[in-house]
């Protein structure tokens, strides 16, 4: 799962870099970089995601503020949805979402592991 956060972390990171030609690279490369973050504080046999319950607090509510984006744009995604910007950010919303709900996972998996080990 290591692997897996690094590898969302860095995506989510060349996201925000690509946003530089965006209408608005500030509100986009800011929305990836917060994504970025929880895969990348998930990282670390001792990880700060698995240990500060505030960084779990802001990541469960970033979940569902990324999905209200992607439901708030899904309905400009159609058949050509590539060529339509609004479309490609409800996608980025829901990779974003995905991103940080897999860290969460990740995080409280290894959590309850060190738990278990520990008892």
């Amino acid at each position: 799962m290591r692997t897996s956060n690094l590898l969302l972390g860095a995506v989510l990171i060349v996201f925000a870099l690509l946003q530089y030609n965006d209408p608005d690279p500030l509100w986009w490369g800011a929305v990836y970089l917060l994504a970025a973050a929880f895969p990348l504080l998930a990282l670390g046999r001792d990880a700060p995601l698995s240990r500060v319950p505030a960084l779990r607090v802001a990541g469960g509510i970033s979940v569902p503020l990324f999905l209200l984006g992607f439901a708030w744009l899904a309905p400009t995604i159609g058949a050509d949805w590539i060529h339509v910007e609004e479309a490609r950010e409800a996608f980025g919303y829901l990779i974003c979402a995905a991103s940080v709900a897999f860290a969460l996972y990740a995080s409280g998996d290894r959590a309850a592991r060190a738990r278990l080990i520990r008892s």
